[in-house]
């Protein structure tokens, strides 16, 4: 698999060097936690597609445990 570099907006890099010594595992990071995110966002879609929206109820108890951040 070829890599091709992307560029950053200088101040967000430098702000993620100042948070980090591996700004490279931490921008890795950032995007593979946000493709997950994508990701299940449309499972999510699906699974309400299929199944209709959940609950209220469910919801309510869910975020108990898991609050939204």
């Amino acid at each position: 698999m070829a890599t091709e570099p992307v560029e950053l907006d200088a101040t967000l890099l430098a702000r993620v060097r100042d948070t980090t010594d591996d700004a490279r595992g931490y921008v890795e990071s950032a995007v593979r936690r946000q493709l997950d995110d994508q990701a299940f966002s449309r499972l999510l879609d699906e699974l309400e597609a299929e199944s209709g929206p959940v609950p209220e109820e469910i919801v309510a108890e869910a975020e108990r445990f898991w609050p939204a951040s």
